[in-house]
């Protein structure tokens, strides 16, 4: 990470709330006059989550983007909460801004029932995961496979490995590197639609992609 003019910028850490893949939003921290200002900003995608800045003597919650809160250390409460203004954001961050990584993407490729054989649009999409993966400067990519509710727990378990394996193959073949790619199943585990025990539900079918 750069290095950063200490008497300006103490760091950047991330909301504690998450949306989905990623964290909702930044808690951006400036430190001035022996304490610090928490500034709560949108992440890339646009969301915003809540933070609480706390100390031994009490606590501010920021719920909006631009919410500021100061501290003075841990005996005394943090101040009021106010609104940063926008300019001056984007003036003291510009460079902490400029190095945070994109959000995650999260592609879903659903299968033909009982086999390993994506569907033709899924089939389509392993292009876009492959371009998407040669945009990032460094990138790690998460696979992990599922199955839909028949069958026996013995069958979905492997099912769905191998369906997530394919996928991996499959990415492997169009040039992503074996070691940036992680594999994992769930069987009938962790449904994108809960059903009943028995239920073919196609868009259970299915292997996630999360290219970091």
């Amino acid at each position: 990470m750069a290095q950063h003019d200490p008497t300006r910028l103490a760091g950047i850490f991330r909301s504690t709330l998450q949306r989905t893949a990623w964290l909702a939003a930044w808690p951006l921290l400036l430190a001035a006059c022996g304490g610090q200002s928490i500034i709560l900003v949108a992440d890339p995608s646009g969301h915003v989550g809540q933070a609480e800045v706390a100390t031994a003597a009490g606590m501010q919650r920021l719920e909006k983007s631009g919410d500021m809160t100061q501290t003075r250390g841990a005996s005394k409460p943090p101040s009021a909460v106010t609104t940063a203004d926008p300019r001056s954001i984007a003036t003291t961050f510009a460079e902490a801004l400029a190095i945070e990584p994109p959000p995650p993407l999260v592609f879903t490729l659903m299968f033909e029932s009982g086999t390993t054989q994506l569907t033709a649009a899924s089939l389509d999409q392993v292009a876009e995961i492959v371009a998407a993966s040669q945009k990032r400067p460094a990138i790690r990519i998460r696979i992990s496979g599922h199955t839909d509710a028949t069958g026996s727990d013995k069958i979905n378990d492997a099912l769905s490995l191998e369906r997530a394996t394919q996928v991996r193959n499959l990415l492997e073949q169009r040039g992503i590197p074996a070691r940036l790619m992680s594999v994992t199943s769930h069987g009938k585990g962790n449904p994108a639609i809960p059903t009943s025990d028995g239920v073919a539900e196609p868009r259970n079918r299915r292997v996630v992609v999360i290219v970091h």
